[in-house]
């Protein structure tokens, strides 16, 4: 089929965003590209979120609203799936936006080099950012261009700077996703989009990445994406273990240093925690899955980040820091 007659369906979960809504799916129907299915699921909003979904899509034919209970956001994305008529499929957050020219690109790019699975850049910008003042704006990372061998693709997903397991940096065939039934794991709530994306480049022959930016990543501290408790630490771990279960051998260290990375960077979140009982607590579960990854992850280079960064933070991540940008550069 010629790629200009396909659908793309662009699915958007949506909680309490009411004050990025409106920016989120202006972008979506105003992209180059026309033929798409704008699925907003509307994930028990309090703040008059609902009501804008169904705004939407009196205004638009192209969009449909769906209500549920609140469920959380992997719950959502399975009922943007479900909902989903489309033959390729990008999962948006309500409070991002995309490139006028992400669909039409990104269409183009899997159908140029046969591929189920297209990755691409993006951009943080502040959580008072404009669409408008942002493009000039250098994404955080390069990211390689071209056809990735699937070890390749396993290791830019699993990678704690560049791609990372977001969904929403990804473009996915849906045939591929009902062929090989995969859903989002409700009971994850933590790393459940890297789990996702792992399981489908597993499945996908040809996966292809472009070093453009195309989606416009809002840096909300807000978000649940920002919010931590013992219990989705939990659950992100058990993706990890889960993972390593699944993947093929020569990408496992990929998905220890991921784990090991993660349980670091929870870590140092914990100072930020006032209550001295709660924030013991918190580490005390954080380091024993901590020592289980490091102990497996035969790398110097992690052994050094992680204990320097965890035992003497204030004197170690300066110092990270200024080497890390030195090799950027």
């Amino acid at each position: 089929m010629n790629e200009k007659n396909q659908l793309v369906s662009l699915i958007v979960p949506v909680y309490n965003a009411r004050d990025y809504l409106d920016t989120c799916v202006d972008s979506l129907l105003h992209q180059t590209y026309a033929d798409i299915q704008v699925i907003l699921v509307d994930d028990g909003s309090t703040d008059g979120s609902a009501d804008l979904c169904d705004a939407w899509a009196d205004r638009d034919a192209r969009v449909m609203a769906v209500h549920q209970t609140n469920g959380g956001v992997s719950t959502a994305r399975n009922t943007g799936l479900d909902a989903a008529t489309g033959e390729w499929l990008e999962f948006v957050d309500a409070d991002d936006w995309l490139e006028k020219e992400t669909v039409e690109e990104l269409l183009g790019l899997v159908h140029d080099r046969h591929a189920q699975m297209a990755i691409f850049n993006y951009r943080s910008v502040p959580a008072d950012a404009a669409s408008n003042t942002v493009r000039a704006q250098e994404p955080d990372y390069r990211i390689p261009s071209g056809i990735l061998s699937r070890k390749d693709a396993l290791d830019c997903i699993l990678a704690y700077s560049g791609v990372k397991g977001y969904v929403w940096n990804k473009f996915f065939s849906r045939a591929l996703i009902e062929q090989e039934k995969l859903r989002f794991d409700s009971q994850i709530s933590m790393c459940e989009d890297l789990l996702f994306n792992v399981e489908y480049a597993l499945s996908s022959t040809v996966t292809v990445s472009t070093n453009r930016c195309l989606y416009n990543y809002r840096n909300n501290p807000n978000s649940t994406s920002h919010k931590v408790n013992l219990e989705s630490v939990a659950t992100c771990l058990e993706a990890h273990e889960r993972m390593m279960t699944i993947v093929p051998k020569e990408s496992k260290s990929s998905v220890l240093a991921s784990y090991a990375i993660l349980a670091e960077e929870l870590l140092l979140r914990t100072y930020a925690i006032d209550d001295p009982s709660h924030r013991d607590e918190y580490r005390k579960v954080l380091r024993k899955y901590w020592w289980h990854a490091l102990k497996r992850l035969h790398s110097p280079r992690y052994w050094m980040r992680i204990l320097g960064g965890t035992f003497c933070p204030s004197l170690f991540y300066p110092i990270w820091n200024r080497a890390k940008g030195k090799h950027r550069a």
